[in-house]
């Protein structure tokens, strides 16, 4: 398979102001996407305005518990549809033949994400100079128009799909009514001159609805994932050397797809 000649331009603004009053912070910000997309065909564009705001609560005043703030998060998202997901064409290469159809009607995505979460910080816990940062959060995104890729069926006459070469489907990218993804992340990160740790966790679940109300779990997005970070500094901070590992959850939506690190 192959991506066609083709140009999309992505511009962006962001203003952002913030507010802190002793126990209260507030940070609103604004952003402005723009895209256009073409090849030799077709050709479509399109921009918006998408807010969002955080208040954080710092309630407590104790050298102890003064780093402890909860939160709330309400922002807007604007996804373009990319060069490969409107124009992708041609034959799968290997194995199972079957051919990918171009997409020029996509839309892009629109995000609504709601977060509610509590942030912990605190410095010089063992030694001067070091830092504690925790985080617990739950989010809630639903995405109008969400893109993901479909396989078609060459038997259903209104698919667009033809016979050919290989197995009857073929591969394309489209718009769904909705996705909504939600669920939870915990995030600890230790630092320290002489190195730094760190460990996060999440559990995600996601569906898309068809423009027909019909429900699947997504088949993209892990289920759960695990990463741990961990390094160390030499010489002054002139070298750091550190690594990651990534445990990664099968998508619900993925019959086929394994567990993997």
């Amino acid at each position: 398979f192959y991506t066609p000649s083709g140009k999309r331009n992505v511009s962006g603004a962001y203003v952002q102001d913030k507010l802190t009053w002793e126990w209260l912070e507030v940070i609103t910000g604004l952003r402005y996407d723009s895209y256009s997309l073409k090849d030799s065909d077709n050709e479509t564009s399109g921009d918006r305005l998408s807010p969002r705001i955080t208040v954080g609560v710092s309630p407590f005043e104790s050298a102890s518990l003064s780093g402890l703030q909860f939160y709330g998060t309400y922002a807007e998202g604007y996804r373009s549809p990319s060069l490969t997901e409107t124009l992708i064409s041609g034959n799968h290469p290997a194995g199972v033949t079957f051919p990918f159809l171009p997409n020029p009607n996509l839309k892009p995505e629109i995000g609504k994400t709601v977060e509610f979460g509590v942030n912990y910080k605190r410095n010089d816990i063992f030694e001067g100079g070091d830092a504690l940062r925790l985080k617990a959060a739950y989010f809630n995104n639903d995405v109008e128009d969400y893109i993901d890729g479909v396989t078609l069926s060459a038997f259903d006459p209104t698919s667009g799909c033809p016979f050919g070469p290989g197995i009857p489907i073929c591969f394309q990218y489209q718009n769904f009514a909705k996705a909504k993804i939600d669920g939870f992340e915990l995030e600890s990160v230790y630092d320290a001159r002489w190195g730094y740790a760190g460990l996060s966790a999440s559990i995600i679940n996601g569906h898309t609805i068809s423009y027909e109300g019909e429900r699947a779990d997504l088949a993209t997005i892990p289920s759960s994932q695990v990463t741990a970070q961990l390094g160390l500094r030499f010489l002054q901070d002139k070298l750091t050397v550190g690594g990651e590992v990534q445990y990664n959850g099968k998508p619900k939506g993925n019959s086929v797809a394994k567990d993997y690190t």
